[in-house]
């Protein structure tokens, strides 16, 4: 594998996080390069597809020798930077280039892999594994999983490895409440009183599965926690979940709170790139479509050589998100 080439930092322009809010951006403003204007500050949630520099989502992003980074509020190593794991990244526009501020290398699920049915379960959670995953022999071991979370609280999974010492986790968005229980995916939570826990809002759960259900000795609430300042794009991969607010969809695992205007039922079945401008919530603006199998993806998420952005973000398969 290509190692990740770390480049002497040259100074970043301004920090960014996804607690910040970013001026509004008329959509009707913007033309159809989704990067345009200059960025403050760019939010990229999705599956490594390529080294050198990190490559995801389309976007080919330097990762200079100050650039932070970590494994779910961990200090971690670059190595950690390889294709199949699943990352939360702020990043900065210098000249023509993305710089990395700040990577957290998101591990949805670590505990021991068990059968389940015809495949494999961590915490409770059924995996449907992408193309080449050989997850037999690993199957009794503690593993820590990486991919995206499906519509149906299974994890679509990208790369399994041996797990390294420390907790248990899962790792996603919180769904039910104190009375009626509470879930991430498809493990149920057991939690202290000290949790305080809010439905919808992405969370770290780690502690042990006892069965059947995981014993959470802490959770942690919320994405991007060491991001500082402000956002003004996303770019993230999901798969749509429908939720009872407009509009009417959000991203699975992730809780992503998109403009209540977009007409997001084209995409209600496939999995996607979503980018555009943040405001406090996601105006997506293009979306591009991805295979779940693992090369085509990559070939299609891949910028030329001396290119940041894949042609596929502002050529013909970036399709509008449009207004209702």
């Amino acid at each position: 594998m290509k190692p990740i080439q770390r480049r002497r930092a040259l100074g970043l322009l301004g920090a960014t996080a996804l607690t910040g809010c970013a001026p509004a951006i008329p959509m009707a403003q913007l033309g159809d390069d989704p990067f345009e204007g200059g960025i403050g500050g760019t939010g990229i949630v999705g599956v490594m597809t390529g080294t050198g520099s990190v490559l995801v989502n389309g976007l080919r992003v330097e990762v200079p020798d100050r650039a932070r980074i970590t494994t779910n509020g961990r200090a971690a190593s670059d190595r950690l930077l390889m294709p199949g794991v699943t990352l939360s990244m702020v990043a900065n526009a210098r000249r023509d280039r993305f710089e990395a501020q700040f990577i957290d290398v998101d591990t949805p699920l670590i505990g021991p892999l068990a059968r389940h049915g015809a495949g494999y379960a961590i915490n409770g959670t059924a995996l449907s594994l992408d193309q080449g995953i050989a997850a037999a022999a690993l199957v009794g071991q503690r593993v820590m999983a990486w991919g995206l979370w499906r519509r149906d609280g299974g994890l679509q999974t990208s790369l399994i490895r041996r797990a390294t010492d420390g907790p248990d986790n899962v790792a996603g968005v919180l769904v039910g409440s104190a009375e009626k229980g509470w879930t991430i995916g498809q493990t149920r939570l057991q939690t202290t009183a000290r949790n305080r826990l809010t439905a919808g809002q992405y969370a770290v759960a780690e502690g042990q599965f006892a069965g059947t259900a995981f014993r959470a000795d802490t959770v942690q609430m919320g994405r991007f926690r060491q991001g500082g300042g402000t956002l003004r794009q996303l770019a993230v991969e999901g798969y749509l979940e429908p939720v009872a607010a407009a509009p009417g969809f959000r991203l699975s695992g992730l809780g992503h709170s998109f403009d209540p205007r977009l007409a997001l039922t084209p995409f209600a079945a496939q999995r996607a790139v979503y980018f555009g401008p943040y405001d406090g919530r996601f105006r997506a603006r293009r979306a591009v479509v991805v295979p779940d199998a693992p090369a085509p993806r990559a070939a299609l998420l891949t910028p030329d050589i001396g290119k940041t952005v894949a042609d596929s973000l502002t050529g013909a398969a970036a399709r509008p998100v449009r207004l209702r």
